[in-house]
């Protein structure tokens, strides 16, 4: 053995170093308060703990400056604070509600499918149909069945909106006892250990517009682990998925293929993958960019894509008993049409302008190369549309507020979209509610509309706010009975963010009508085509009622749309 290799031996080999705990620890009395201190705000005395991913004060009582931050229930923060200081936080308070029949009938499927041992369950009523109560009362009976103490519930954003909104649900048909945890998907990563693992055991998970883990991404891989997805269902969690748009195609239903596992008698890592899993059995899907898709030949054809969801659908609802559940709304589809503005000679030329030049032309701020191709290009022609029509939405609105209604502008782009909308009907003297940009309070907004202070909410949120009229809310009162229409500022490519949003309004037996706004001879009626070709498909994917979109789907495409396959 050389003197180097002598060398070598001998090291005395290096202790691993203990990693530094990063929690806070109580002394003799004294608690700990787990803080919700928004981005740089100033918290005097607290301090940020990363083994929690939150601020904390640790002390005998908490100081009047960091009451502002104090945990909410049901919160992250109370759920790390409960754990740290043994103790159980405060409930939230809310007006009761009663369940209605048709929300008693879903929370009944859930136990019924819980209690047949099945992994979980989904409920895809439409929109307004009362999902929220169904499922908070189905989480409950599961838990009692399970024996269980622990329910985590994952919303949609935004937070501001849509926390408060099941915090105060949960309260208004009694949170049971048990403890319950609300965050939004990006939060989840919050419940994931160093070592990769899940921090707590749930005995009941409620995932709320589900659809938002239909992807690949880190939330969704968040999610999978706290589901425990690929473990036997004996051994995961009781996990009710609610969304009124499964996917637009089977292929997106992820959230979903543990389940579908089950009800094959196949292990969850059989489908796993399961756009592959569907290949194989038939469904008529191809990877493209690191996503599943329709063939070419089912994209052109309803006929196709109608059967291959039914097979798919009917494995859940056929189980005994079902595991899927969908109900269409008793107060009927929403009524849409189309509504295409003819663009004038300056308009349509302005529509051809370069985009360098028109951003400078419009005073738009650049956020990057002037110079746009591929899609890029298409973006930028929908926000070149989307601002020159912005007049003529602003007339067609205000007129309707002057007839006597409450108005719901859905716009999908801020600077291009909803602020010229919005600022042309303030400038008419009409109030506007802006549910966009993130620089208010979203649920102060949303409530002046619902409590008639203003008469226009103009929004790009889709999915998990209510601005229907006659809404319960949260104290008892209700929302302003004055009947409300919607428009669609600009169509979007997405069928389920479209069926989303035009449940934003028509919702709990309450009619809202929807036009959808475009330009003509422009990409936005491609846009439009494409979002009622998708409205279509994701309406059948839950066996949903089709009529009301038959003749704004022959409208835009005559050749494409068979109602006969959605029959």
């Amino acid at each position: 053995m050389t003197a180097k290799a002598r060398r070598k031996t001998a090291r005395p080999a290096k202790k691993a170093a203990a990693k530094k705990v990063d929690a806070p620890s109580p002394g003799p009395g004294e608690r700990v308060w787990v803080l919700e201190v928004p981005f740089r705000a100033p918290a005097p005395g607290a301090k940020y703990y990363g083994d929690i991913k939150s601020h904390a004060y640790v002390g005998s009582s908490l100081p009047e400056e960091l009451r502002l931050y104090a945990a909410k229930p049901y919160s992250y923060q109370q759920w790390v604070e409960d754990e740290l200081n043994g103790t159980r936080g405060p409930a939230a308070e809310a007006a009761p509600k009663e369940l209605r029949p048709e929300q008693l009938e879903g929370a009944a499927a859930i136990a019924r499918a819980a209690e047949a041992s099945f992994r979980g369950f989904c409920l895809s009523d439409d929109p307004g149909l009362g999902k929220t109560l169904s499922a908070i009362a189905g989480a409950k009976a599961v838990a009692q069945q399970r024996g269980g103490t622990t329910i985590l519930v994952t919303v949609d954003r935004p937070t501001s909106i849509t926390i408060p909104h099941w915090r105060a649900s949960i309260a208004a048909v009694g949170d049971g006892g048990y403890r319950w945890l609300i965050i939004s998907p990006d939060q989840l990563k919050k419940l994931i250990a160093r070592n990769g693992r899940p921090r707590y055991r749930f005995d009941v998970v409620v995932n709320d517009e589900a659809h938002n883990f239909r992807h690949d991404s880190q939330r969704t891989d968040y999610q999978r682990r706290v589901t425990r997805h690929l473990d036997p269902p004996e051994k995961a969690p009781f996990v009710i998925s609610l969304t009124a748009t499964l996917g637009h195609h089977p292929g997106e239903w992820r959230y979903l293929s543990s389940l579908l596992a089950q009800v094959h008698r196949e292990p969850p890592q059989r489908w796993d993958e399961l756009g592959a899993r569907l290949v194989e059995l038939g469904v008529p899907l191809e990877r493209y960019m690191g996503r599943w898709q329709w063939t070419a030949e089912a994209k052109a054809s309803g006929r196709i894509q109608a059967d291959a969801v039914a097979r798919v659908r009917d494995a859940m609802t056929a189980a005994e008993p079902p595991v899927m559940l969908h109900r269409d709304a008793p107060w009927g589809q929403a009524p849409i049409d189309g509504l295409g503005v003819d663009l004038t000679v300056a308009e349509r030329q302005q529509y051809e302008m370069e985009w360098g030049d028109y951003r400078r032309e419009m005073q738009i701020a650049r956020t990057g190369s002037d110079t746009a191709r591929g899609r890029a290009a298409l973006i930028r022609f929908r926000q070149k549309a989307g601002m020159i029509r912005a007049p003529h939405t602003a007339d067609l609105v205000a007129a309707t507020v002057e007839r006597g209604y409450q108005c719901l502008v859905a716009t999908e782009m801020v600077s291009t979209g909803a602020e010229p909308v919005a600022d042309l009907l303030e400038a008419r003297g009409i109030a506007v509610s802006r549910i966009f940009g993130g620089r208010r309070d979203a649920e102060n907004e949303r409530l002046r509309f619902q409590r008639g202070e203003t008469r226009v909410v103009v929004f790009n949120t889709t999915s998990a706010i209510s601005l229907h009229a006659a809404e319960h809310l949260a104290d008892g009162s209700r929302a302003t009975a004055t009947p409300r229409i919607g428009f669609f500022h600009q169509p979007r490519y997405s069928g389920i963010a479209a069926r989303q949003t035009i449940g934003r309004g028509h919702r709990d037996y309450q009619v809202c009508p929807w036009s959808l706004l475009y330009a003509t001879d422009t990409v936005e009626e491609s846009a439009a085509t494409t979002m009622v070709d998708r409205l279509m498909v994701t309406s059948a994917s839950v066996d949903g009622d089709t009529s009301a979109l038959v003749s704004i789907a022959r409208m835009f495409n005559a050749d494409w749309i068979d109602q006969r396959a959605f029959d």
